[in-house]
């Protein structure tokens, strides 16, 4: 399959779970047929974009967007240099559609040494929070603690839904955010396509609570925060996933 058309199959796939997400579908979107080798192991280096200017001032930002600051774009090139001399390059890298995860991804590739460019993928935006989008994070919360527990992340992201202040704008429940991205590294790591020059080794740039989202379906703790710079190691073979590492923040120092 050449080069776009396994581009073009990876948004479409993004961009059907992204609608069966915007009707609040209550089933998971289809998964593409795997078509990898089956006894190939993929290794996706899983990395929560740098600092932003919504970061900074304390704003939710799911489906909105800002760029990186200067500490976000220097976070990457740190953890470019650092992947690189640990397993010496890409096979493919991805990121999710919007500026924040392609400016990370581009920084992490180039520093790197890497001539890839990051293929956009909707299915690994950050969440959907609805009327919440922008807010202040200090005048959302309250309204979130009033509509339920938020002892959990999917608690908590499931809160955003309840307390959304414009049901016009969808919100995404933590199962569907879990869902499109497993659907979405899926379909990276099973593409017949990704040569394996670096072990299969695949850079994924998406956002901090959909990451914890994927990782807390697959078995995962993650304890604290998820760090701009991030790094997660999750393993692809046989068809199933196996989380590695999670939250590792050396590679950014």
């Amino acid at each position: 399959m050449p080069d776009l058309s396994r581009r073009t199959a990876l948004l479409s796939l993004g961009g059907a779970a992204l609608t069966g997400t915007l009707a609040l579908a209550g089933a998971a979107p289809a998964v593409a047929a795997p078509s990898a080798q089956p006894n190939r192991a993929i290794t996706v280096y899983l990395v929560r974009h740098g600092r932003t200017w919504l970061n900074q001032t304390g704003r939710i930002q799911g489906w909105s967007d800002s760029p990186l600051t200067d500490a976000g774009r220097a976070t990457a090139e740190a953890v470019g240099r650092n992947l690189a001399a640990e397993i010496g390059g890409f096979d493919a890298a991805y990121s999710a559609d919007m500026m924040r995860h392609f400016e990370t991804a581009s920084g992490i590739l180039s520093a790197a040494g890497s001539s890839l460019t990051p293929t956009r993928v909707a299915g690994l935006r950050e969440v959907a929070y609805g009327g919440w989008e922008g807010e202040k994070q200090s005048t959302a919360f309250p309204q979130l603690a009033a509509a339920g527990p938020l002892d959990t992340l999917a608690h908590i992201i499931d809160a955003f839904v309840a307390s959304n202040p414009d049901k016009s704008l969808a919100a995404e429940t933590w199962a569907q955010v879990a869902a499109r991205m497993k659907d979405a590294l899926t379909a990276a790591a099973t593409d017949r396509t990704l040569p394996m020059r670096n072990g299969g080794s695949i850079l994924a740039v998406s956002s901090g609570m959909s990451i914890t989202c994927l990782l807390e379906s697959l078995g995962a703790t993650v304890d604290g925060a998820m760090e701009n710079g991030a790094v997660n190691k999750l393993r692809y073979a046989r068809g199933s996933w196996t989380v590695l590492s999670v939250n590792d923040t050396s590679y950014a120092g």
